[in-house]
């Protein structure tokens, strides 16, 4: 999963650690916004060969780095991310 760490490291110009953990929400502390998310998601569905559904992508339910990882890892595993 480093993979998507040094992603949204460098895409978004974070780095998490201490006072940023991997479970702020990249929405609230503004890191993030919709076009932002579209190229996380895009980059994950290239990255690892897997698909999001427009529920799963709509659902609210990767705004940290832990959840984004749990989704992908799930996807990959062949479960829905939700």
């Amino acid at each position: 999963m480093t993979k998507v760490r040094r992603f949204i490291e460098e895409q978004f110009l974070i780095e998490f650690d201490e006072s940023f953990p991997e479970s702020a929400d990249l929405f609230k502390e503004g890191v993030m916004d919709s076009f932002g998310y579209i190229q996380l998601i895009r980059f994950l569905e290239k990255e690892f060969a897997i698909k999001f559904t427009e529920q799963e992508m709509t659902g609210g339910v990767m705004v940290s780095l832990t959840q984004i990882e749990r989704a992908v890892a799930l996807k990959t595993a062949g479960h829905p991310a939700g």
